[in-house]
């Protein structure tokens, strides 16, 4: 016996009841009044912590019921059945599984969606915005960690003069130049501004007499900037910072921001591969072997060993390759030029 409070749904007064049930009907009795219904023709509301439930009748009136115990076991012993997702709700079993499929979601959203995202979103930056983003991060830069170059005049612009003889695959977007500075404190390297220019460090050209080992990073160095992989290394890791910005109708805040957090990125292996695709393929466009980059890539894994120190190496259990987060040297040596 469940006490409850009965609304004939006409009017607004409530009329102290008692609830039975013989597990085929719900009998309802108050002091003037006495009625029953078809258990399966009764309608109970989910439970939502103590809060009444509700029970809609087929008269068009309802109960409200405070006693959550005495009605959940009215119920079971009416056998009565709520909706499924009322009984999924509270089951542990669904809990539980309902928060591995939670986690499994956002571990997909974060590995798939937000990479896709961020794609169309860098992709969609016109250039005007390229090229802010460009000279302020190589501003940052030049304040943060390079020097001038001490490159001879000559040698600069026979190297810009060699790059402009390449030919740029039929999907390019941007026009390219090269930027040169000196960073004794980082060594050999090169990378790319969202602009289209390239930063050829001193200590890169130094590390080899082969012209055309530096053209193959260039061309490397293209394909990031082609597959806009800063951009997108930017956005998907301030993304939740985006939203918020977004939101809030201020992105200059977000946007001041972008050349640091540039300085510190590193490409995902993914990227790696398409840039290393990128400048395979151009470097066949223009008649040269993808072994060139094969090549580089060793002498700057060497260069990056000898500055660490084979004691430093080994403490940390892995070479450090052109960048961090690059696949390793061989597994890129063995796509790119598999006879070498």
């Amino acid at each position: 016996m469940v006490a409850a409070q009965y609304f004939d749904g006409r009017t607004s007064a409530a009329q102290v009841v008692t609830l039975t049930s013989d597990g085929e009907w719900l009998q309802l009795r108050g002091e003037v009044l006495t009625r029953q219904w078809l258990m399966r023709d009764v309608k109970v509301s989910e439970r939502l912590g103590d809060t009444p439930r509700r029970i809609e009748l087929p008269d068009g009136g309802h109960c409200e019921v405070g006693d959550q115990v005495a009605l959940e076991s009215l119920l079971k012993q009416a056998g009565y059945r709520g909706s499924w997702l009322d009984g999924m709700q509270h089951s542990m079993r669904w809990a539980m599984l309902s928060a591995v499929l939670i986690i499994v979601a956002f571990a997909a959203a974060y590995r798939y969606l937000l990479p896709w995202g961020a794609g169309v979103v860098a992709q969609s930056i016109p250039p005007a915005m390229l090229q802010k983003l460009g000279a302020s991060s190589l501003q940052t830069l030049d304040k943060l960690m390079l020097e001038p170059s001490k490159l001879p005049a000559e040698r600069q612009q026979a190297l810009r003069a060699a790059y402009a003889k390449l030919a740029a695959l039929p999907d390019a977007q941007l026009d390219y130049q090269i930027e040169f500075r000196s960073a004794p404190q980082i060594g050999p390297n090169a990378f790319a501004l969202p602009d289209g220019n390239i930063v050829m460090l001193d200590e890169l050209v130094a590390l080899t007499k082969n012209d055309d080992e530096i053209l193959a990073v260039l061309a490397h160095e293209r394909g990031h900037v082609e597959q806009r992989h800063a951009l997108r290394m930017v956005l998907q890791s301030s993304a939740v910072g985006l939203v918020m910005t977004w939101y809030m109708g201020d992105v200059s805040s977000l946007l001041a921001t972008v050349p640091a957090m540039m300085v510190q990125a590193s490409y995902s292996r993914d990227m790696e591969r398409e840039a290393d695709d990128y400048a395979s393929r151009s470097l066949s466009l223009n008649g040269l072997s993808p072994c060139l980059l094969t090549d580089i890539l060793r002498k700057l894994e060497a260069a990056h060993v000898q500055r660490q120190g084979e004691a430093e190496n080994n403490k940390k259990g892995s070479v450090m390759d052109y960048l961090a987060g690059h696949p390793a040297t061989q597994e890129r040596s063995a796509l790119l030029c598999p006879a070498h």
